[in-house]
């Protein structure tokens, strides 16, 4: 049962080589909606959009491995790793009478692009949040560096909240608090073999494989995706449609969570068989 203090459910996966954890919260026989967070977030990351979908969705927002009350395995953080987990989640699902769509934020798009281009069939549509489009013959550097992902996450291991505040002068106090307990919830290993791969594993190859529908959200700002960039992108599968979200950085869904909702809910309905 639902309540007020516990607004989500928990769901557990076991795979072969990892147990997934997912908050889940909407009708279990509604369309099953799949929200899969980025490299240095976890399920409850998502928690404002779960609460702006329809109560006939069915929403379930994954502790990618390495992350939240998912495995923590000192190494296996590849696509291929991500991309088996989210298969166990799917036939999970495989009783429901409609297709998952997949939302996925930064590393996340980048797993539901790779899902996509082999598991096309098993999906009823994908939403890319802002995906990091390095990969061999592309932009070989991520915005954000890996030592900057690792000194933040020293930070809160050791307690240095002073320091800590010093990445995010803007944020609100809530904001940063939010973002600490997003830093206690994944794994060093996860964050390091996740960021090496960003750069040695492709991604233009999985949008251009995939054959469901696709609904790219690009960040305005932040410099995860240049405008010739997001260009190519577009030419390389007619089922891609692209929308700027003007404004707003790397974190689309939490500087314009409204906005993110909406195109989510279009983009749902406008597919749904």
């Amino acid at each position: 049962m639902l309540n007020e203090k516990e607004p989500f459910e928990h769901v557990y996966v076991r795979g072969l080589n990892a147990d997934i954890h997912l908050l889940a919260k909407g009708d279990r026989n509604g369309v099953p909606v799949i929200f899969l967070p980025g490299i240095t977030s976890y399920s409850m990351s998502f928690a404002e959009i779960l609460k702006r979908m329809p109560e006939n969705f069915y929403c379930l927002s994954m502790d990618i491995r390495g992350r939240g009350k998912s495995s923590w395995p000192k190494q296996g953080y590849r696509m291929q790793d991500y991309v088996e987990d989210l298969l166990n989640v799917v036939n999970a699902l495989t009783g429901n009478p409609t297709a998952p769509f997949l939302v996925g934020h930064s590393m996340g798009a980048r797993i539901a692009a790779g899902f996509g281009s082999t598991y096309s069939s098993l999906i009823s549509g994908i939403v890319l949040i802002d995906p990091p489009i390095t990969g061999p013959g592309h932009r070989q550097i991520y915005p954000n560096s890996l030592a900057m992902f690792l000194e933040q996450k020293a930070a809160v291991e050791e307690g240095k909240w002073e320091k800590f505040q010093s990445f995010y002068p803007n944020f609100t106090e809530e904001q940063r608090k939010i973002r600490i307990t997003e830093y206690q919830n994944v794994c060093q290993e996860a964050i390091i073999e996740s960021y090496n791969n960003f750069i040695k594993e492709p991604f233009q190859v999985h949008v251009k494989l995939t054959t469901c529908p696709m609904l790219l959200l690009a960040a305005d700002l932040g410099d995860t995706i240049r405008p010739e960039e997001l260009e190519e992108l577009k030419s390389l599968n007619p089922n891609l449609q692209a929308i700027v979200v003007s404004g707003v950085g790397h974190m689309v869904y939490k500087e314009a969570p409204e906005e993110t909702s909406d195109h989510i809910r279009s983009f749902i309905r406008d597919h749904l068989n």
